[in-house]
């Protein structure tokens, strides 16, 4: 008969992983809901940039990074931290600024090991590279950059799926008005947002825009009956009427343009 401490270690080895998953998994409902906080709350937007910068980075463990808008030929640093060009300067496009722009749904672009011109200083090369697209409603507004000097793991399929929802909630701060409005309180929009996952707060952040399912499909790289199932899903989640209701909400929010 086996004895019931020879599963021990396979025990405590399991615990141990649902307990990194359930940790990875609040890490990443705490920094979309933070994100959607600072958003909704009245104030200076370069402040709001600046500090969901500094989470995001908190996110990934990372050092250096900035946020970059696109005007006319090139990007304006609207947000920096670390080593890395400060608010106010302009770049040049570089190879992997255009890939990550490219028309259509965009995945967060993931680069390790490598000599990067976002980064300044004598030593160039960075261990992890990420570049966050900001879209929203078809069109994009800038780069979210997240890097590190060091080598650091890569972000896995969950992370980088809650960045590109932070990349829609992004985009739709830097295309909202610039003077304070009104909006709903911050902590009752966080606690709205914590409702939803990420790919429903990337619908949610779409609505404003009046765009069909199929539109929003398009946008997402998702299936318009897929759209309809998450706004359904939004929809009783957040005790709403029908999608008008739930595109006013999100505009209390601090979503859409």
């Amino acid at each position: 008969m086996t004895h019931p401490d020879s599963f021990a270690p396979d025990s405590a080895r399991a615990a141990r992983s649902r307990y990194r998953h359930n940790e990875s998994s609040a890490a990443r409902w705490r920094l979309l809901a933070d994100a959607a906080a600072i958003a909704a709350e009245p104030g200076q937007r370069a402040a709001a940039l600046a500090s969901i910068l500094a989470k995001a980075l908190a996110f990934l463990s990372l050092e250096d990074g900035l946020l970059m808008v696109l005007q006319d030929d090139a990007l304006q640093v609207c947000a920096s931290q670390g080593l890395v060009p400060p608010a106010g300067a302009r770049l040049a496009y570089t190879a992997a600024m255009q890939a990550a722009l490219q028309p259509g749904p965009q995945a967060p672009l993931v680069r390790q090991d490598l000599v990067s011109p976002l980064r300044i200083g004598r030593e160039q090369r960075v261990g992890l590279e990420v570049l966050v697209p900001l879209a929203l409603d078809g069109k994009h507004r800038g780069v979210l950059a997240l890097l590190s000097a060091r080598a650091a793991p890569q972000p896995n399929a969950d992370d980088l799926t809650t960045l590109q929802a932070l990349g829609t909630l992004l985009a739709a701060l830097l295309s909202g008005p610039s003077q304070n409005a009104q909006r709903a309180a911050a902590p009752e929009a966080a606690a709205l947002l914590k409702q939803l996952t990420p790919r429903e707060l990337q619908v949610f952040a779409l609505l404003p825009s009046g765009g069909t399912n199929a539109h929003i499909g398009e946008q997402l790289g998702i299936a318009a009956g897929t759209v309809k199932v998450h706004i359904e899903r939004i929809l009783h989640k957040l005790d709403l009427r029908d999608r008008t209701q739930a595109a006013v909400r999100a505009a209390d929010c601090g979503l859409g343009s």
